[in-house]
């Protein structure tokens, strides 16, 4: 090998080393490429914290990982993505700044009430934390519980409140059904809490949820969206008979509605009373009788009750009555309705009796009563024609015929506009064919310098040619002159 090497040029050897560095190259930059790992999204659209938190477990595991998008995403190879999702999510880890009821998986037996209390508030914020975040909308939330304090010789007087902060995704927001469901879903799960006391905010402080019914005043937006929406559903009613009627978009309905949104409670109390057995007045619940005989008192007849007392003797009888009571409190909710008002507008004419009917039957979709005040007007767009009384004609006197807007136009007024058209048909019809003819000469090809040249030396000799074939005039001999 030495010899081989020594006999060779020092240009070959030049390539040679040059051309084996180049295949250690590739070799080794294919084996990397193949045996590189792909790498695939674990986690991603996390905070800080929680990155933080799955950083340091997947080090405890021994798993490699990369990180992206500004420390949101975590990146681990395509091959351990669903066993290290699975590593982590057994670990328990307290995801989002809460824990759950786990934290009571390693109870300590010298943790004080007090102690156990704050977890039992931890744990729980910690669930509904974790049931909030399971809807699509919501990117982060946060739930704050305040619980009443329960003593043994101190009456509670204080309520349950929650308030949630919600962090929205991009784009993102949440129906008034969905805020109502999440206030239920947390009431629901915390003892005594009314869905009333859970005040839900978004990520910009602004208030989700409306102030209760009792805190708002005569115009508060619960009241006028109420009155909206009763007013909409009627209308639609209403609405769908008139196109029944009439057919689609032939006539129009607008509601008004006057609703009583006062909270009326009545307490009713009655005395309750027990019929007598012996058919006397009801002096109320019997409690206790008693009778006493002395002195002569015979046995009592089967056919008769009360016993005799024979003669010198007496008889003694203490009866104690207690006054039932019964007490109804009925509780009406504001939103009755007070009064009904209808406008419906129909786009044709309607005679007296078909006016009345039609206004009937809005009446009835919309549940108008005349005896509480409703109305319902039925306006056409077009006045019905009213009819024209008869004139007495005299035979002297010539009628001039009526013609009515709806009457047939006679014939001798439809010969001038016949004619009219067919004139002005016949004349577009002669400037089209004039202009056919003109096309080919106007989009005649331009003659270039040549062809101008040699049209002109043609025109040329047509002029000569022209002016010695012609005759000159013979010439007049002037005055004075010698022939």
């Amino acid at each position: 090998m030495k010899t081989w090497w020594d006999t060779m040029a020092p240009r070959v050897r030049r390539a040679l080393l040059a051309g084996g560095v180049l295949v250690l190259l590739l070799c080794g930059s294919g084996g990397w490429w193949l045996l590189r790992g792909e790498p695939a999204v674990l986690f991603s659209d996390l905070r800080e914290q929680d990155a933080a938190t799955l950083a340091g477990e997947l080090d405890k595991l021994k798993i490699p990982y990369t990180v992206a998008d500004h420390g949101s995403t975590l990146l681990v190879d395509r091959s351990q993505v669903h066993s290290a999702r699975m590593k982590l999510m057994g670990r328990e880890l307290p995801l989002h700044g809460s824990v759950g009821f786990e934290l009571f998986n390693t109870s300590d037996f010298g943790m004080t009430e007090f102690a156990q209390k704050v977890n039992y508030q931890r744990a729980l914020q910690g669930e509904l934390t974790r049931t909030i975040l399971a809807f699509p909308e919501v990117r982060d939330a946060r739930v704050h519980l305040a619980l009443a304090e329960q003593g043994l010789f101190r009456q509670n007087t204080t309520r349950p409140k929650a308030a949630i902060t919600l962090t929205l995704r991009a784009g993102e927001s949440l129906r008034p059904e969905q805020v109502s469901g999440i206030q239920r879903l947390v009431a629901a799960a915390v003892p005594g809490l009314q869905a009333q006391e859970v005040t839900l905010v978004d990520q910009r402080g602004v208030a989700l949820t409306r102030v209760a019914e009792a805190d708002e005043g005569p115009g508060g937006a619960a009241r006028l969206e109420l009155k909206r929406e009763m007013e909409n559903y009627l209308a639609r009613k209403a609405a769908a008979v008139l196109d029944q009627a009439f057919g689609a978009g032939q006539a129009l309905a607008s509601v008004d509605l006057t609703l009583d949104m006062d909270q009326v409670r009545v307490t009713t109390e009655d005395v309750l009373s027990a019929p007598d057995p012996r058919g006397g007045p009801a002096m109320g619940v019997l409690v206790r009788e008693r009778e006493s005989v002395r002195d002569g008192a015979t046995s009592p007849d089967p056919r008769n009750p009360e016993p005799r007392v024979a003669r010198g003797g007496s008889m003694q009888r203490d009866v104690d009555y207690q006054a039932g009571r019964r007490v109804e409190q009925v509780v009406s909710q504001p939103g009755a309705v007070r009064r009904i008002q209808v406008v419906a507008v129909v786009r044709q004419a309607l005679a007296p009796e078909q006016r009345e009917q039609v206004q009937k039957l809005v009446a009835a979709a919309v549940g108008a009563a005349p005896e509480r005040g409703d109305t319902v007007v039925v306006q056409a767009l077009q006045a019905a024609p009213q009819p024209v009384a008869a004139e007495p004609v005299s035979e002297s006197t010539p009628v001039a015929p009526r013609v009515s807007a709806g009457a047939a136009v006679p014939q001798a007024y439809w010969w001038p506009v016949l004619g009219a058209a067919c004139a002005l048909f016949l004349g577009t019809l002669l400037w089209l064919r004039r202009r056919a003819r003109l096309r080919p000469l106007l989009q005649a090809p331009r003659l270039t310098q040549a062809q101008r040249e040699a049209a002109l030396q043609q025109v040329r000799g047509w002029m000569l040619q022209a002016s010695e074939t012609t005759p000159r005039p013979a010439a007049t001999p002037t005055r004075g002159a010698t022939p």
